[in-house]
């Protein structure tokens, strides 16, 4: 009598298999196979790459997101603060809408210390399409146009292909829209982690934070623990980056999980 033993391991995404044959108290390897065995063998292996496949790669794409969510915040970080030490005025000059200026203003303050592939100025291409980005909500910013997010704004994009957007709002957006308390005005950078790949959604791979008097901080930064939660798992994940951070730098399976 034989006894077939199918054994089937998984590691890394890589399905291995073998099939025994125990005959007599002797253990031999089976040379050959009827196409019964071939075809139950594959059907076996579809399923279960059928079952495995589409979540190791969501986790895959997740750690990949979260590594470059860090360098993004991390390369504005480190350009800010060198902006700081050249005296930037965050109380925007940008505001005025002057393309001029806000080039000069550009090219003085954070150029040196990027590497950018291309920059814009009030103009459309380095920025998703209008009507591209929507919030957590499935709802468009009131921000969003042809060039960008907001209305006089720079926009760039870095050797690594994160996509930014700059635009200067009020104390009082500050406050109420991006989770910022300062008494005076500030800047909003939007970052897009994985650039033009989707699903370009602020809270799963668009990300906002602030630079006002405080220095950079993320969106949501004076909002309570539980607020920041809120907001992300079931508000419009505009202070998502907080909870992230608040997390160690990983998306939680609530947050890349959700639809709306």
């Amino acid at each position: 009598m034989e006894y077939y033993i199918l054994t089937i391991n998984l590691k890394f995404g890589i399905i291995s298999l073998s099939i025994i044959i125990i005959e007599v108290g002797i253990m031999v390897f089976k040379r050959g196979f009827t196409l019964a065995e071939v075809l139950i063998t594959l059907g076996i292996i579809g399923v279960v790459a059928a079952m495995t496949i589409p979540t190791l790669i969501s986790k895959i794409g997740k750690r990949q997101l979260e590594s470059q969510i860090k360098a993004s915040y991390a390369t504005i970080a480190q350009t800010m603060r060198s902006a700081e030490a050249d005296g930037v005025d965050f109380d925007l000059q940008i505001r005025d809408g002057s393309v001029d200026g806000m080039k000069e203003w550009f090219q003085t303050y954070m150029a040196p210390y990027l590497k950018t592939e291309k920059a814009c100025y009030n103009s459309p291409g380095c920025w998703h399409k209008k009507g591209e980005t929507k919030d957590l909500q499935g709802n468009l910013s009131p921000w969003d146009t042809a060039n960008g997010l907001g209305y006089d704004i720079i926009t760039f994009v870095i050797a690594k292909g994160a996509y930014f957007d700059i635009d200067g709002h009020s104390p009082y957006a500050m406050k109420n829209l991006f989770g910022i308390n300062t008494d005076n005005q500030g800047l909003i950078f939007y970052f897009d982690a994985n650039g033009d790949r989707k699903p370009n959604r602020i809270g799963k791979d668009i990300y906002i934070m602030g630079f006002t008097d405080k220095g950079l901080v993320p969106a949501g930064s004076d909002k309570t623990r539980s607020e920041v939660e809120q907001n992300c798992l079931k508000g419009n994940g505009y202070w998502c980056l907080s909870y992230i951070m608040q997390n160690g730098w990983q998306i939680s399976d609530e947050v890349w999980k959700r639809k709306r």
